[in-house]
């Protein structure tokens, strides 16, 4: 509970995107940063703001080990809230004043307040970040990024009705496994995550019917993504294989197409369109070979090049 005395207003996304978290810590973090903001405002403003926002991360900066966004985060949604206060944002009409609480709590906020550390802490396990701001001028601010839960949707399942398709994800960054992991359930897919091309194999090769599609990163540490799909190719001719990388070029994507990719994508499109091009290539083409898979990688690529899917 906040301090009576403590003016917030709030602008809060009308959509409110879901974000899987464990309510208390997460609620432990919001409350810190917003006594923080308080506490820095010295008697200089008036109000402490929070505004909340959905927005895309997709603008990638590659780093020489990885393929990362900036802050470290995955391509997807985030929920971005915006903790400051009214000298930094000023309030409009969207804004409205969060009443005080009935029941003061006994304890001063500064007892309950978790440090900078702590915050950090909590917010990674969510899986997204934050950044401080702190001035002598302005006080100090919150930039908190989380990423967003897809709606769930209608699974994708077999011919019977009754097995819902089954994705193998092969990927040696772990952060994206976890998101993977996370993401397909939530779109109607079963999901196994691999972190690299040799497992994924052996998988393959002791479960013939266990699965109905593979996304396979194209920079493996032991194979590479071209290479793992030669061999999927062998052992599944008709299973659909989706190459992505943080970096696509014509190059690649002549290489994996003719190999068989049923398409290539950039790592940098949202997690919403990945999901979406498998829940198409299994639905539309559930036991067909490459040669129409191919085709229909060239229908979902629109505008942007044969095959590749391009993220609006």
């Amino acid at each position: 509970m906040l301090p009576a005395e403590l003016d917030v207003a709030i602008d809060v996304s009308r959509d409110q995107p879901r974000v899987r978290a464990l309510s208390q810590p997460l609620e432990d973090v919001l409350f810190s940063a917003c006594v923080v903001a308080w506490q820095s405002m010295a008697g200089l403003a008036t109000q402490v703001v929070v505004e909340s926002m959905e927005v895309v991360l997709d603008d990638v900066v590659l780093s020489p080990d990885a393929e990362i966004l900036q802050g470290g985060l995955p391509p997807r949604r985030y929920v971005r809230l915006v903790i400051s206060d009214s000298r930094r944002t000023e309030v409009g009409p969207l804004h409205f004043l969060m009443p005080p609480p009935a029941v003061v709590d006994d304890q001063p906020a500064s007892a309950r307040r978790l440090s900078l550390k702590q915050m950090h802490e909590v917010v990674a396990r969510h899986r997204g970040t934050i950044n401080v701001s702190a001035q002598a001028s302005l006080g100090t601010a919150f930039d908190i990024y989380l990423p967003t839960v897809m709606p769930l949707d209608v699974p994708v399942v077999s011919d019977s009705g009754t097995d819902i398709k089954h994705v193998l994800y092969v990927d040696d960054y772990e952060a994206m496994r976890e998101l993977v992991s996370e993401s397909l359930p939530d779109a109607g897919f079963r999901v196994s995550c691999f972190e690299n091309g040799k497992d994924a194999l052996r998988f393959l090769q002791s479960n013939w019917f266990g699965c109905d599609a593979v996304v396979s990163d194209y920079k493996l540490m032991d194979l590479s993504g071209i290479e793992l799909l030669k061999q999927i190719r062998r052992l599944h001719p008709g299973i659909p294989v989706i190459i992505i990388s943080g970096y696509v070029d014509e190059a690649l994507r002549s290489m994996a197409h003719a190999q068989g990719a049923a398409l290539v994508v950039s790592k940098t499109d949202d997690l919403d369109d990945l999901c979406q091009a498998l829940r198409q290539v299994l639905v539309t083409v559930p036991e067909t070979g490459c040669r129409q898979i191919h085709g229909l990688g060239q229908s979902l690529g629109a505008a942007a090049s044969p095959s590749t899917l391009s993220c609006g």
